[in-house]
């Protein structure tokens, strides 16, 4: 029976408390801004995939800090946001020393948005197996412990970093993927999870920041300047893709970026839009990943001498309005 310390239990880390547990595990969840609500009341999570269900975590603590110094975690899973190191949040590393500092077994598991996020994770317990996640699930927390998920995708990519880690952490890997495919998700095992980092970040890095700042859907953005609009998301989408040819990253090209832009033209043509995770949290006051996803991509594009001047003006105007929100001034 595997034991599982769910990191950040908003939205997707409430639909993978019941996956886990669906799947047999002993789960701990660290919540923070929605301790009480789920403390008294647990989860409702109102779903097209698993349907209208109640269910509570095996264990809940406030922090890291507050677990059991002598529990036994299988895996920490990572379901916050991607935060860097700031006055606004502690380091992640530094977060999670309580539990990991004297576990050198447990997996880390960051599912998580971005790139570049995994070195920092690595740097500071590399004697713990690392599995870095891609997520795709479309669940939105509407209020304190309830879950709206109102379609059926539900696929997590998932691989060790590095790539060429010992045979021992592939193992854990799909250890992880079989328990979250008995619970109801659908899991990949992938030889190189930065292909499929980079080719998320293809939507990831256009659409979120584009959205956020205009407070439009990616399909109603279409529909306000064309072809201004266009050019704009497929301009960033190109300098992504250059970017990746210049690293070195497999299929992450043109062919790649116009399959994933036209899922938003479908959307601006049937009406349709998606409002990604970044304009929720404007919508919502909350911090958004701006740097795990546009800034550590524009940082990267500068040390490769790539340019990027669409991404990097959005960075800038995400970044300001990160900035202006942080301080209070914004809502």
């Amino acid at each position: 029976m595997a034991r599982v310390l769910l990191f950040g239990v908003g939205s997707i880390g409430a639909v993978y408390l019941h996956q886990l547990q669906q799947a047999g595990c002993i789960v701990t969840i660290v919540c923070r801004s929605n301790y009480h609500a789920v403390q008294q009341n647990g989860f409702t999570l109102r779903s097209e995939r698993f349907g209208n269900v109640s269910y509570r975590p095996d264990h809940i603590v406030r922090s890291v800090a507050d677990c059991p110094a002598d529990a036994v975690y299988d895996y920490l899973i990572v379901t916050s946001k991607s935060f860097p190191a700031s006055s606004h949040h502690p380091a992640l590393a530094d977060q999670l020393r309580p539990v990991l500092a004297s576990r050198p077994n447990t997996t880390i598991v960051l599912a998580q948005n971005g790139i570049d996020i995994e070195p920092a994770i690595a740097d500071a317990y590399p004697q713990n197996p690392l599995l870095s996640g891609v997520i795709y699930l479309p669940a939105t927390q509407v209020a304190p412990g309830v879950i709206e998920y109102p379609e059926t995708l539900n696929l997590l990519e998932l691989g060790t970093y590095p790539a060429n880690a010992p045979a021992a952490h592939r193992a854990s890997a799909q250890r992880l993927a079989d328990l979250m495919t008995q619970g109801g998700g659908e899991v990949k095992v992938l030889d190189d999870i930065q292909v499929a980092r980079w080719s998320k970040l293809l939507l990831n890095a256009s659409w979120n920041p584009i959205c956020a700042l205009s407070l439009c859907s990616d399909g109603d953005f279409l529909l306000t300047s064309s072809p201004f609009a266009y050019d704009l998301v497929w301009g960033i989408i190109l300098e992504i893709v250059t970017l990746a040819r210049k690293i070195g990253i497999p299929g992450v090209d043109e062919e790649a970026g116009e399959a994933r832009f036209a899922i938003a033209k479908r959307r601006a043509e049937t009406n349709s839009g998606r409002e990604p995770s970044m304009l929720h949290d404007v919508r919502q006051g909350r911090l958004f990943e701006v740097e795990a996803i546009v800034g550590n991509t524009v940082r990267i594009g500068r040390k490769w001498a790539v340019p990027m001047p669409r991404l990097e003006t959005v960075y800038a105007l995400a970044k300001a309005r990160y900035e202006a929100m942080a301080a209070g001034d914004i809502q």
